[in-house]
């Protein structure tokens, strides 16, 4: 990693912590753009299933590109390929002679229309969910097209830029939901496709139902959020919470093989203590008196042998 890469890497880990999500992608592109220089870009998040996006952000660029590129989908060869080998950033002249692609119909109608002569892409689809981001880097004629090192290094970053934007974009909904649990977390919307997932998310998702593959959730998953998910999902090895915010779902998954041993109810006093709450916040929150959860609490500690809140979290949440 040089110099210019590693102070890129620094801004953008802290931009991450900073950042509203309204403005993560905008300030992200700003200091892409000071790393490797740009006219335009795009970066898209959606599946790889009928090549569905649900969350565009465009540089440069006007808001009807993406309808207009909706005609010419089937056509871009270069999607077809950056998909076909994720992570790898490929450009387009490695697929056309120049005078080639100026003849094709994508380039007449969309590329060309937009001011678009150099592109660099990168996909990362992920196998278990189908989701897909996407970025595109543009440069006009005017400009000379990327060098080897700038595909290098957008290669490099893109995985990083996506990590974080991950983050970035669960901890705002954790933060506008009620949810004060930690733990591997997901995005979903009303119908239970899958926005944004961590990994942890998912291998128990996976664990659970071996053969499931998104980026919709399975189907009791679905069912749970339909009937208006006020308590948790408790499936034989995974526990799931949702809070809503605005069209959105915030999940937060657990494993429940240390809490199998455990009645409903305690299992829902330990997560909400493990989480934060006071014992008075749990008395207020289940209605219940202050007696009745400290002793549950106390079954708890003796079912789980822990001896105090730390311990109680992390027999909670072994990973």
């Amino acid at each position: 990693m040089d110099r210019d890469t590693g102070r890129f890497v620094g801004q953008l880990i802290d931009l991450g912590h900073r950042a509203p999500v309204g403005d993560f992608k905008n300030e992200a592109m700003e200091l892409l753009a000071s790393l490797i220089p740009f006219d335009m870009a795009l970066w898209a998040s959606g599946y790889t299933q009928g090549l569905r996006v649900h969350n565009v952000y465009l540089h440069g660029l006007p808001d009807d590109m993406m309808q207009n590129w909706e005609r010419f989908k089937h056509q871009d060869r270069l999607l077809a390929s950056i998909i076909a080998r994720p992570g790898v950033t490929l450009d387009v002249y490695e697929f056309y002679a120049k005078q080639e692609r100026q003849g094709l119909e994508i380039y007449q109608q969309h590329s060309a229309a937009y001011g678009i002569e150099s592109a660099i892409s990168t996909a990362l689809p992920v196998a278990r969910t189908g989701l897909l981001d996407v970025m595109s880097l543009y440069r006009k004629g005017s400009r000379p097209p990327f060098t080897p090192q700038e595909r290098a290094a957008k290669q490099f970053v893109f995985p990083l830029l996506t990590q974080i934007w991950q983050h970035n974009q669960i901890e705002h909904v954790r933060s506008r939901s009620n949810s004060r649990a930690g733990g591997p977390a997901a995005v979903c919307d009303q119908q239970g496709w899958l926005r944004q997932a961590k990994d942890q998310f998912l291998k128990l998702v996976q664990d659970e139902w071996p053969q499931w593959i998104g980026p919709v959730l399975p189907e009791p998953l679905q069912d749970w959020l339909k009937g208006g998910p006020a308590t948790a999902f408790r499936g034989k090895g995974i526990g799931v919470k949702a809070d809503r915010m605005d069209d959105l779902f915030l999940l937060v998954a657990y494993s429940r093989e240390a809490t199998a041993m455990l009645t409903p109810r305690e299992e829902e006093i330990a997560e909400s203590f493990a989480a934060g709450l006071t014992s008075k916040d749990i008395s207020k929150e289940f209605n219940l008196s202050p007696s009745t959860v400290r002793r549950h609490l106390e079954a708890v500690y003796k079912k789980l042998e822990v001896a105090n809140k730390i311990e109680l979290f992390q027999a909670l949440n072994p990973d």
